[in-house]
């Protein structure tokens, strides 16, 4: 009877080297996957994405940035536009209670727009019949509006404004001239005697343009003798007030300067003759 044949003497299992063979060549595989999907990626992109995981990290290196798009950070215009309406109407309300604690309503009316708050000041408080300087009594009521408007950023915008009555004198030739000078002394009282921030100014006279009663009545042609204080808010949420502007023509627009309607020339030497 033939012996029965010894088997292999072979450990059961793959050699050790086999397996160590085959994690290196995995690992090589992997590493050449990595490189062939990092060499399609925009390389701009792979710089900000390991400038953005150092800084999160702390180790951030000079040279290294991250760039964060400034349009995700400004608002939505529709939010914008509802945190301006009711910085206007917290503004009108506080405008409104100084009336109410002062007792001016009869000399002092406030009304709200959408771009901001108007504050109507009767021209006989301000000034005598056909003149432009400021009654000494007046002082008092300019003073507490300069208060009112130290407690906001707004822009002022100070309009002059007259009845449909013509005057023609040396000084005032027309209601264009009156308006302005005044709009203008009302400016120059703020910034003279209360300091005020001159950026944040600018006068305009409208004569009798713009009335907002009857000029058929006395009563009518009195409220249309008005110096009106215009506070205007910024649409743009970046924007400062009193920031220089560009103007249509390109060049820049300083707040702070007198402007006057129609170019007159003639009040700009008023004023000037004024000081």
């Amino acid at each position: 009877m033939a012996k029965k044949q010894k088997g292999c003497d072979c450990e059961p299992g793959l050699p050790g080297w086999m397996a160590t063979f085959s994690d290196m060549m995995t690992l090589l595989l992997t590493f050449f996957v990595l490189l062939l999907s990092m060499a399609s990626l925009d390389q701009q992109k792979i710089k900000e994405a390991i400038g953005s995981l150092q800084g999160s990290l702390g180790v951030l290196q000079g040279g290294t940035k991250t760039e964060v798009n400034i349009r995700e950070l400004i608002p939505s215009l529709e939010i914008v536009e509802v945190s301006r309406r009711k910085l206007i109407e917290r503004n009108f309300d506080e405008v409104r209670k100084w009336l109410t604690k002062l007792k001016m309503e009869e000399k002092v009316r406030a009304d709200r727009t959408e771009q901001g708050i108007l504050i109507h000041v009767n021209s006989q408080v301000l000034f005598q019949v056909g003149a432009a300087e400021v009654n000494p009594e007046a002082t008092a009521v300019l003073h507490e509006i300069a208060e009112v408007l130290r407690s906001n950023k707004a822009e002022v915008r100070i309009e002059g404004h007259t009845d449909n009555v013509p005057i023609h004198t040396e000084r005032y030739p027309s209601n264009w001239e009156l308006s302005t000078a005044r709009a203008v002394k009302v400016l120059r009282y703020f910034v003279e005697k209360e300091k005020m921030d001159p950026l944040r100014f600018s006068a305009v006279g409208y004569g009798d343009t713009r009335p907002i009663a009857s000029n058929e009545t006395p009563e009518g042609r009195a409220k249309n003798r008005r110096v009106t204080l215009v506070l205007n808010y910024p649409e743009d949420p970046l924007e400062e007030p009193g920031s220089k502007k560009v103007s249509p023509s390109g060049g820049k627009r300083k707040r702070g300067r007198v402007h006057v309607s129609m170019n007159l020339r003639k009040e700009l030497n008023l004023y000037q003759g004024g000081k």
